[in-house]
């Protein structure tokens, strides 16, 4: 082994949590490799087209909690971050039909109903539980700075 291949730190996996793993590493002063076995690095945050004419960035919500101190640290919008508000979805079905979602409750509450009214009755009980989980998870999610 060279010299030129000995590495501080080895990352399996160029997602978003790894990519984020080896810029501070590399902030730090190590010298890091990441390797990642698809063509493209991205994780979560990668978009690409997985029907013919449609783009998707599959798994961006998760996207959503990479927290604002590293966005800020490693001055990700400086490279092209940028996060997008998700005001609705569309997921098309097999049968032809598709399941819409807004940020708005009512309106997705009737998108579901045109499907399952049982189920519109268990999104009401689902978003409180939900809402109650957001407040208890949130100090979770505040920077160290914040608690203090």
């Amino acid at each position: 082994m060279t010299s030129s291949n000995k590495y501080d730190a080895i990352i399996i996996g160029g997602g978003h949590n790894g990519l984020v793993a080896a810029a501070y590493l590399a902030r730090a002063g190590k010298k890091v490799v990441v390797l990642e076995r698809r063509h493209i690095v991205g994780g979560a945050a990668v978009t690409e087209e997985t029907f013919p004419g449609y783009k998707f960035t599959e798994f961006s919500y998760v996207v959503s909690l990479l927290r604002p101190e590293i966005i800020r640290y490693l001055e990700l919008p400086k490279h092209g971050l940028k996060i997008l508000p998700l005001p609705s979805t569309f997921t098309p079905m097999d049968n032809g039909d598709y399941l819409a979602a807004w940020d708005d409750h009512d309106l997705t509450r009737r998108e579901i109903y045109r499907h399952s009214p049982k189920d519109a009755e268990a999104y009401d009980e689902y978003s409180r539980v939900m809402a109650r989980a957001c407040v208890v998870k949130l100090p979770f999610y505040e920077p160290e700075w914040k608690k203090k």
